[in-house]
Order: structure tokens, then C-alpha cells, then sequence
């Protein structure tokens, strides 16, 4: 009867461990994943400030030459 019961205690403590094991990596991963959106969206508001930049410092360029403005190289800016 004790070995049953230890063998019972035994595989419920096994079964809680891997549980708990499976709830802490989908946390890491969850933590991870959140850190690498925020990485692209600060990276993307970067290259988005960049544009900006550049295109006004086209009109400036344009302003001061007295020619009509290039058109820039990249892709246009999404809107939103």
C-alpha cells in the first residue's frame, strides 16, 4: 500500500513539474516575442523619421537650388 501511494506521489510530482516547466518556457517565449515587436516597432519608427527627415531636406535642398524636388528613393511612407 505505501509503495502505491509513493508511486502515486511520485508520478503527481512529476506531472506538476512538467507543467509548471511547459507554463515557464511559454512565458519566456511570450516575453521574447513582446521584446522583439517592440524592437521592430522602434525600429520602425525610426526608418519612418529618417524618411521624414530626408524628404524635408529635399524641399530645403529644392528650396535653395530654385529646381523642383526629386523624388525620393525608398518606398512611400505608409499612412496611418
Amino acid at each position: 500500500m505505501i509503495a502505491i501511494v509513493g508511486v502515486a506521489c511520485f508520478l503527481t510530482g512529476f506531472i506538476a513539474a512538467a507543467l509548471l516547466r511547459e507554463t515557464l518556457v511559454a512565458a519566456r517565449i511570450s516575453r521574447s516575442q513582446e521584446r522583439m515587436q517592440r524592437k521592430v516597432r522602434y525600429w520602425m519608427s525610426e526608418a519612418a523619421h529618417a524618411r521624414n527627415v530626408a524628404e524635408q531636406l529635399l524641399y530645403q535642398r529644392a528650396a535653395c537650388t530654385g529646381r523642383d524636388p526629386e523624388p525620393p528613393d525608398g518606398p512611400p511612407l505608409p499612412s496611418g
